[in-house]
């Protein structure tokens, strides 16, 4: 069997991080960040599959954080979880992110979104009204 795909999952709610691993786990090797800025430090040393980033936390932004990722790896596939508005999501999207699940989401549609964009590399930029 091979490797599993990385995923980095940036959120501050720590009960956020624990219920993607939970739902992820089994498919996937996650790792966590509890901020932006320590979101870019582990994916400048991890280099992971997919980044699932949260917009609003402490220290950095999930926006400045996708901007950092983008500057040091345009190639990043960063995607944004977020509750906060589609103003904030297509912000995220200037700044560099694949594409955006809103919160809250079943695994189901947490494994699509994640298979979505690891399998086909020309998938980015905007919300897909199909993984609503």
């Amino acid at each position: 069997m091979g490797e599993k795909p990385k995923i980095l999952v940036v959120d501050d709610e720590p009960s956020i991080r624990d219920s993607i691993k939970l739902l992820l786990e089994k498919d996937f090797e996650i790792i966590e960040a509890s901020n932006g800025f320590e979101g870019v430090e582990l994916y400048k040393k991890q280099k992971p599959d997919i980044v699932l980033m949260d917009i609003m936390m402490p220290l950095m932004s999930g926006i400045e954080a996708t901007k950092k990722i983008i500057e040091f790896d345009p190639n990043a596939k960063i995607l944004i979880i977020t509750a906060y508005s589609e103003r904030k999501g297509e912000e995220a999207i200037r700044a560099g992110a694949r594409d955006i699940l809103p919160k809250p989401f079943r695994r189901k549609k947490l494994v699509e979104f994640i298979n979505k964009h690891l399998g086909d590399p020309s998938v980015s930029g905007g919300n897909d009204e199909s993984m609503r």
